[in-house]
């Protein structure tokens, strides 16, 4: 991942107020989202490229309350959304 969109899509908004904990938490629901994004929601490529195990990726989502993303989800996610445009 292009480490300079990351911290762009970031901005330093959250760094200023509040505690360390929270600014750590902040970017790494940040980070996390946009890998996944960038990634098609391919939640192995994420831990590989962010360096951690899949079940450590698991907690970290559960941890961040980060769900499935709709934008970027690969070819299903493609495929759902023609179906649902099929039917409206």
């Amino acid at each position: 991942m292009d480490r300079t969109r990351t911290q762009s899509s970031f901005g330093t908004e959250g760094l200023v107020a509040g505690n360390l904990k929270d600014s750590v938490r902040t970017y790494e629901r940040a980070l996390i989202i946009d890998a996944l994004k960038v990634n098609g929601n391919d939640k192995r490529k994420v831990a590989k490229l962010l360096g951690i195990s899949l079940s450590s990726l698991y907690r970290k989502l559960r941890e961040l309350s980060i769900e499935d993303l709709d934008e970027g989800v690969g070819q299903m996610g493609e495929q759902t959304a023609q179906l649902n445009e099929a039917m409206s």
